[in-house]
């Protein structure tokens, strides 16, 4: 072999192990590889009690709320936006389905309230920041003091419930191993299946392809597997998790599938940019604040499940452990770069720190300051990773 060609071929190898590397440090990989370390840890330092089907179904009914808000959030974040009123809209909307339940309101009748609701909240607050050119920080910190000051003067601060067992097992109760299985499989082949079609789409070859296909199929793989272990341990599966599942592939269909998703992240990216592209910046401001609204019933009715009765501090601080899991799950505050799944994964980075510090008998203020410093820790990873991407 010629000179040339050597030079090509070692340029070739390269470039492969070039590629291969930027998959394996994608923030996806980085997060589940943090999320295992931490799992590790906690199960060695509790003596075996963190890695258990009992708690891994206690986990993932403390995760919901929260995954699911912060999928709303990063919709928001991408576009350049912020919500600081989540926790009291929750808590506004939560109220309202513990309202209906009290009064004798079916199921059905008691989530669409909190929904009808939780949109109303989103148009109020959409329709200031667009039309009033009001900063979405501005409006919805008067948000966050003002849809719980409204719940609190309805109801005196008074706890309103308990709610019916069937509108708690919405949540709480245990999913049908049929079911269960079935999403484990849903969730190997959406996986596989995207890894195949963005592949399909690069010039990523060889070892390169195989890694950017089997890395994820690999997380999804375990993912499943660990589903099935929960299903079939004495607590079994919650319907927790069919809720974050379902809005998943719901938000995440919209921003990757739908015209919207587009135009949020062209908006995040550059809003000059969008308004020569021809968007429509306002209106598409006022779907992300719908989307977030129609986000504060669910996790209303989700959380009122969860805990069968609507007291004076529900929901607090829901707004920042939800910006922190979407910004540590890669969702960018600079906007125009995050994803779903990225904020749900860190949802369940912060929960699973939660819940093992709680085993270990680490008292609150310190389980603060860990969760402080890994978002610091996580805003300085995120400027890494865009200062290498501008670099490319």
């Amino acid at each position: 072999m010629d000179a040339p060609q050597k030079k090509s071929s070692a340029q070739r190898a390269r470039g492969a192990q070039s590629a291969v590397l930027r998959i394996l440090t994608t923030r996806s990989t980085v997060l589940a590889l943090a999320a295992l370390v931490l799992i590790l840890y906690f199960d060695q330092a509790s003596g075996g009690l963190f890695m258990t089907p009992t708690n891994a179904s206690l986990l993932l009914r403390q995760t919901a709320v929260v995954a699911v808000v912060a999928s709303g959030v990063a919709i928001l974040i991408i576009m350049g936006e912020i919500d600081l009123s989540v926790g009291s809209a929750v808590f506004l909307t939560g109220l309202v389905a513990a309202k209906c339940q009290v009064a004798g309101w079916g199921l059905i009748p008691s989530i669409l309230a909190a929904l009808a609701v939780g949109v109303a909240l989103g148009l109020v607050q959409g329709v200031v920041v667009t039309a009033l050119a009001v900063p979405a920080f501005v409006v919805t910190l008067g948000g966050l003091l003002l849809w719980r000051g409204v719940g609190l003067i309805w109801t005196d601060a008074a706890s309103i419930g308990p709610v019916d067992p069937n509108f708690s097992s919405m949540t709480e109760g245990r999913t049908p191993t049929a079911l269960a299985i079935g999403l484990a499989v849903a969730i190997v082949a959406i996986v596989a299946w995207r890894a195949v079609v963005k592949t399909a789409h690069t010039a990523v070859t060889g070892q390169a392809r195989m890694v950017a296909i089997g890395s994820p199929v690999a997380v999804a793989v375990l993912a499943a597997l660990l589903l099935l272990w929960v299903t079939f341990g004495d607590a079994g599966l919650p319907n927790a998790i069919l809720w974050i599942a379902s809005i998943m592939l719901i938000l995440g269909l919209i921003l990757n599938a739908a015209k919207f998703g587009r135009r949020a992240f062209l908006l995040g990216s550059s809003r000059d940019a969008a308004v020569y592209a021809g968007i429509n910046v306002p209106r598409t401001v006022m779907v992300g604040f719908l989307l977030m609204g129609a986000i504060y019933g669910i996790a209303g009715v989700m959380l009122i499940a969860r805990v069968g009765t609507s007291t004076a501090d529900s929901g607090v601080n829901i707004e920042m452990v939800a910006i922190a899991a979407a910004v540590i799950g890669g969702n960018s505050l600079r906007g125009g770069m995050g994803s779903i799944q990225g904020a749900v994964l860190g949802a369940f980075l912060l929960s699973t720190i939660d819940n093992g510090m709680s085993l270990l008998g680490v008292s609150t203020y310190a389980e603060n300051v860990v969760k402080a410093l890994i978002l610091v820790l996580a805003v300085g990873i995120d400027g890494y990773f865009t200062r290498r991407q501008s670099l490319r």
